[in-house]
């Protein structure tokens, strides 16, 4: 399974940053849909979490998940205060339709 990586944030973002009014984010809403496999995501850092890893031909790839999303809430648990093992858990033990809100920097 080939994923498509993030090697390294460009630097270091705080929950402050992410959340301030202004800040170069947009928050997006994506619905994933989990196969047999799972939802072909890689989840670390922590607080805030970002997107590590996506399975190209997963349900996240197909779905907009990027490499260097912030996770800001899993169906509907807000989980910026959160590190990327809870998340995953969250993510592991929900339902097998995964509602993400994801933070990313606008280009």
């Amino acid at each position: 399974m080939g994923f498509s990586l993030c090697s390294v944030l460009k630097r270091v973002i705080t929950n402050e940053e992410l959340l301030c009014p202004g800040a170069p984010y947009i928050k997006k809403t994506i619905t994933i849909v989990g196969d047999a496999v799972g939802w072909g995501i890689v989840v670390r850092g922590g607080k805030p979490c970002h997107i590590q890893a996506v399975d190209p031909g997963g349900p996240a790839a197909a779905a907009g998940i990027k490499v260097c999303q912030f996770v800001f809430s899993v169906n509907s648990t807000l989980v910026l205060q959160l590190d990327y093992k809870k998340i995953s858990n969250l993510i592991m033990t929900g339902p097998h339709t995964l509602v993400m809100e994801v933070m990313e920097a606008i280009e």
